[in-house]
């Protein structure tokens, strides 16, 4: 099963290829599709982001806690 970063990845090229097939068959403006999908691997960034920090954090408490 696929988690961390290796889903975010599928997640991205999955969004990408959907926006670019949408902007070719006219079901959105290829200038909103590119926003979204900015708007989209921004999320994904931060989520990655906060569960690095989250990860940290509980490996500090642990090591703390041994002490």
């Amino acid at each position: 099963m696929l988690t961390g970063w290796k889903l975010s990845v599928i997640g991205i090229i999955i969004v990408g290829i959907t926006g670019i097939v949408a902007s070719i068959t006219g079901l959105i403006q290829p200038g909103r599709a590119i926003a979204l999908f900015v708007v989209f691997v921004l999320f994904i960034g931060a989520l990655e982001l906060l569960e690095r920090i989250r990860s940290r954090r509980k490996k500090k408490g642990e090591a703390q806690s041994s002490k």
